[in-house]
Formats: C-alpha cells, structure tokens, sequence
C-alpha cells in the first residue's frame, strides 16, 4: 500500500515523492547482503616491510614467529538494490604486490556517487573490507585506514598506524610506534623500546592511554586541550602546567610525544 502524504505537500512534490517512495519499497523486495572472503598467504624475508591500506573496515595484525604474511579479509556489501550490491561486490578488490621491499596490499573500492534520490530509491551501497593478518613479529608495519579501527597485537618492528576515524589498540609490543587518529581512542601497552627511537601517539577526539614496564625510560612530551595528563610513573618534570607535561622517566630515554585534543592522557604501570 502507498504511504499517505500530508494534504500540504504541493501536487507536484506529491507525485515525486510518491514515485520515489514506490522506488524504495520495490527496491527494498530485494535487498541484499554479499559477502566475499580472501585468503593469501605469502613467504616474506627478514628485515621487509608489510604495508595495508584501506577504506572502510576495521584492520587486526597479530604475530608469530614464521617466515610468512598470512591476510584474510571479509569483503561486504548492502543495498537495497541486489544488482547494486553483486556490481560492487565484483569491484571491490585487493590489490597485492610483493617485491624485494616487502607486501603492499591496498583496498580499491569502485567510486560512486549516491544523491538523495539513490536514499530514497535504495540504490545506494555500503561497502567495507575487513581485515585480519598474521605476520612475522619482527616485520615492520604500515597500516592507512579511513573508517575503521586499527588493533596490532606483539609487533617488535617499526609501527606506523593511521586512521581518521576509529579506535588504536596496540598490545603488548615492543619497538617504535607512531600511531594517529582523529576521532577515536589510542590504547597502547609498550613492553619495551628498541633503537631509541622517538615515538608518537596523536589524536583529535578521544583518550590516550599509555601502559609501560616499571623501569620505560622516556622523555614525556604529553598535551591536550580539554582533559587532564596523569602518570603512574614518577616524571621528573620540567614543564607543568593544567593541559601540558614535559619530563623525564626513569633516566630519560627515547622521546615519547602524547597529543590530543578532546581528551585525557594517563600513563600506567603495566603489571
């Protein structure tokens, strides 16, 4: 049956909005939702680099100790258009290369543009990939997101995760880690650093909290705009105010910069 439309509507926006929510209950007989898994697993070298870049969908990296990147990936698709969802199913690929330098897997998602029409009439599509990869423990990691959390488990290499929005977890690793996001969270467990290297925990709207061993070594850069800086660790400051703390723990070490701007900051003791 026809919706009824307020008697206020004008004539003509009557019959466009009735032909366009007739569109949408005839689509919505066939909506669909499609899935695709993606398994791949690749023999990689010590000292090689593994690289992911995604759109939307979350992203988990955990270690182990063989020689080998194993990646399996969820590709999913809803519409309200059965077609739609099949067409961009079949767009939707991962790309992989692998060379002397390492793996480089990218997301390539079909670009569509979708108006208020496509809303009302069901065509639009929601597309996202997720990910789940296995790697060496020592192998360094890129990881570019764009909606979706980004989790690293037991990773000793060079870490560098990027989203815009979602949450980073980084669990009980050990090496350098520079991770940003703009509208999530940042948890981080670090066991150790190695190289002295400097690292980096940046976002916009959300927490960071940081654990480390009793003995971490660092020089504490921590600020945020609307939150308050806490420390479980005594740090030698030399700069305190309400929203900035610039110190040393235990000795000083490698430099260990903490940002955000919505948000706490706290470093714990691991137990």
């Amino acid at each position: 049956m026809q919706p009824e439309l307020p008697e206020s509507v004008q004539p003509g926006m009557r019959r466009l909005l009735s032909i366009a929510l007739l569109f949408f209950f005839a689509g919505a007989l066939q909506a669909a939702t499609l899935q695709e898994t993606f398994d791949r697993t690749l023999a990689v070298r010590p000292g090689t680099q593994f690289v992911l870049s995604n759109v939307n969908g979350r992203i988990s990296l955990s270690a182990w100790d063989q020689p080998q990147v194993r990646i399996h990936a969820v590709k999913k698709v809803e519409s309200h258009d059965a077609n739609n969802a099949k067409t961009v199913l079949q767009q939707t690929q991962i790309d992989i290369t692998q060379n002397e330098a390492g793996v480089h897997v990218i997301t390539r998602m079909p670009h569509r543009d979708f108006g208020f029409f496509d809303l009302l009439t069901g065509s639009n599509v929601n597309t996202n990939v997720t990910y789940d990869v296995t790697l060496p423990r020592s192998m360094n990691v890129t990881v570019d997101n764009t909606n979706g959390a980004i989790e690293i488990a037991e990773g000793h290499g060079a870490l560098k995760l990027e989203t815009t929005n979602g949450r980073i977890h980084v669990l009980r690793c050990a090496g350098h880690v520079d991770a940003t996001t703009t509208n999530g969270s940042i948890t981080a467990e670090l066991l150790q650093v190695s190289g002295g290297q400097p690292m980096s925990f940046e976002t916009t709207n959300g927490r960071i909290s940081l654990a480390v061993p009793a003995n971490f070594g660092a020089r504490v850069d921590a600020q945020t705009s609307n939150g308050s800086i806490s420390s479980e660790l005594p740090i030698a400051t030399n700069h305190i105010e309400k929203h900035e703390l610039r110190g040393v723990l235990n000795g000083g070490g490698p430099e260990l910069r903490l940002r955000t701007t919505n948000g706490a900051i706290e470093i714990t003791r691991m137990p």
